[in-house]
């Protein structure tokens, strides 16, 4: 029995080694198996309008399209780096759906029957495309932030006269649906603590009022390796106050704000936090430049759906243009990677991902060529 065993073993080796050569040969093109968060809608806007004129139409189209581009470069002024021409040769589809809304009176007449919702105004979805859109910005020479994101944790702490509070993922709050609507229009993803027993062990009110660094890196290990957001807003009986702390990688920005309107404050703060993410993850394309692809092997790949989930990660990452395989041994894989963007692009990415686990646990952005000639990674099944 151990002679079977160890038979079937050298087998199921052989046998994946033969089919991994034979999907190189083929050149087959996988189903996609991202391990990371995808963002959804990145190129679709919503807006409610009173009618469905052409003109308002366009103006709709022109404003979407800003707000896309914004989605998709990281960088609120994109506008004035590009020009984009006409807004519609962008979009892809639109719809209209009616809004309805009972008549002021409760709906219902003289005979005590309900009369029908009289149509308030539409919401008008525009969907564009997402390859003229990439294109438009490397024409341009301006980063491309792809669909695939890391998670931004937020931890949002809060004093309200004598209340102080740190919020969660359950709770429900004004303030925290302002945060999730702003975040959801720079497209990036969102996720709050729980801030349970164990959250607050790590980080007290009084660390995330204050945003120390090291409580707060060590408290948002549990949710993200990305972006960490850290509020703290107060109410004066007249206006809020608001103090923020971004933590991407190893850099940090501050912003003091205020503002009678909590909504606008919000949006300030996490249009200045996206800003700066943006400036971290989205890639500039290389130009001109002829260079060996970066050898990448990747390890514990122990079947052919493991190779297509690598491969697949491998291939959404903005900083890749494409990749192939030089050589399958046992369940190590070496991968010939395409580069957009310089080699820190692509080890940054890696890193914001539970994808992937460096072999050198040194792997940082700023690694030169020479301490890379071939990075190692195991695969996190």
């Amino acid at each position: 029995m151990l002679f079977k065993f160890r038979s079937e073993i050298h087998c199921r080796s052989t046998c994946l080694k033969i089919l991994l050569s034979g999907l190189i040969l083929s050149a087959l093109v996988f189903v996609p198996q991202a391990q990371a968060v995808v963002v959804k809608g990145m190129y679709r806007v919503e807006f409610p309008v009173p009618d469905q004129t052409r003109a308002v139409r366009t103006a709709v189209f022109n404003k979407g399209l800003e707000e896309v581009l914004i989605r998709a470069s990281g960088r609120r002024n994109i506008l004035k780096e590009i020009k984009t021409g006409s807004a519609s040769a962008y979009v892809q589809q639109y719809s209209y759906a009616e809004q309805q809304q009972p008549i002021a009176d409760g709906g219902v007449d003289s005979r005590g029957q309900l009369k029908p919702a009289v149509p308030k105004s539409y919401l008008l979805t525009v969907e564009y495309n997402p390859g003229k859109i990439v294109q438009l910005l490397r024409d341009n020479n301006q980063p491309v932030w792809g669909v695939y994101r890391n998670q931004a944790l937020m931890w949002l702490a809060v004093r309200d006269g004598t209340s102080r509070y740190v919020l969660k993922d359950t709770d429900n709050s004004l303030l925290k649906d302002a945060a999730d609507d702003s975040m959801q229009r720079r497209g990036v993803p969102l996720v709050w603590p729980v801030y349970d027993k164990q959250d607050r062990n790590k980080m007290r009110f009084v660390d995330a009022w204050a945003a120390f660094e090291k409580p707060v890196k060590e408290a948002s290990k549990r949710y993200t390796t990305g972006p960490v957001i850290v509020g703290r807003m107060s109410w004066n009986g007249s206006k809020w106050n608001g103090d923020w702390s971004l933590f991407v990688e190893n850099a940090s920005y501050t912003w003091t704000l205020s503002s009678t309107d909590y909504n606008a404050l919000i949006a300030e703060a996490i249009d200045l936090s996206a800003d700066e993410i943006g400036k971290h993850y989205a890639v500039l394309e290389r130009q001109g430049i002829n260079e060996p692809g970066l050898l990448i092997e990747v390890g514990n790949i122990d079947s052919v759906e493991d190779f297509r989930a690598v491969q697949t990660f491998l291939n959404k990452l903005t900083a890749v243009r494409q990749t192939s395989v030089s050589r399958v041994e046992n369940n190590r894989v070496e991968f010939v990677v395409d580069l957009r963007g310089d080699m820190n692009d692509f080890v940054r990415q890696v890193s914001t991902d539970r994808a992937l686990q460096p072999v050198v646990k040194d792997i940082q952005p700023g690694t030169s060529p020479e301490q890379s000639a071939q990075l190692k990674y195991l695969y996190r099944q």
